[in-house]
């Protein structure tokens, strides 16, 4: 991507407080609720593992909760739906690549404010400002990866933010593998990978306002409280 302008513990819930959360949460979160149960129901499990498989299911759905009011605290003009539909995709997609949602709900943060059809003034576009030619190489990588034929893109295709999303979270992913450090991963993300090589070789500072601005959204996040339903 070429470079652009910076813009306490609590004891055990009562019976009832438990299931006034339960019934809000899986009205929000039906669909992924309804895909885990169908999924757990066709994987055989010992009754032993009954209590593992619970916790697991409730640090889910506490990950997904945060996703879910980061994006709304941001979005409050879109429908539930919408809001829905793209924690979704943050969580599935960083989940697949192993980076932390959190991390990805800063870059969106700083790179577009959630804004699904943000343009830049050097045209990146999108909920994570993506350069058009960038998005054309990664939308045949991910292509290849998933055995699909390769699809018609435009610069207009970016305007999606869950193909945005996707294509984003990809490319943070290949950033990481090939750096290996945050700031540097980030920077890359900002400026373009070849940009930062280039300044790795010739031991120029790497001072970016872009990488101070996400990490200091990222830990915001992450100390965020966790919302109660």
């Amino acid at each position: 991507m070429e470079k652009r302008p910076q813009r306490t513990p609590a004891r055990t819930l009562s019976c009832g407080a438990q299931c006034v959360k339960l019934v809000l949460v899986a009205v929000l979160f039906a669909p992924a609720l309804l895909a885990s149960k169908q999924f757990a129901e066709k994987t055989p499990a010992a009754t032993s593992k009954v209590k593992s498989v619970e916790v697991s299911e409730k640090q889910w759905a506490k990950e997904f909760v945060k996703i879910y009011s980061i994006v709304k605290s941001h979005r409050p003009d879109i429908t539930d739906g919408e809001i829905w539909r793209v924690s979704e995709v943050i969580f599935e997609e960083s989940s697949k690549r192993k980076l932390d949602p959190l991390l990805v709900l800063a870059v969106i943060q700083i790179e577009s404010g959630f804004q699904y059809t943000a343009v830049s003034s050097n045209r990146a576009r999108g909920i994570m400002q993506i350069m058009p030619d960038t998005g054309k190489s990664l939308a045949k990588l991910l292509g290849k990866e998933h055995g699909l034929r390769p699809v018609t893109f435009t610069p207009d295709s970016l305007d999606d933010p869950l193909f945005n999303i996707r294509l984003g979270i990809y490319y943070l992913h290949n950033l990481k593998k090939q750096f290996r450090d945050l700031s540097l991963t980030l920077s890359a993300y900002n400026v373009g990978p070849a940009e930062v090589q280039s300044r790795l070789a010739s031991r120029l500072e790497l001072t970016d306002e872009f990488v101070a601005l996400v990490l200091d959204a990222y830990q915001r996040h992450k100390n965020a409280t966790q919302p109660h339903f």
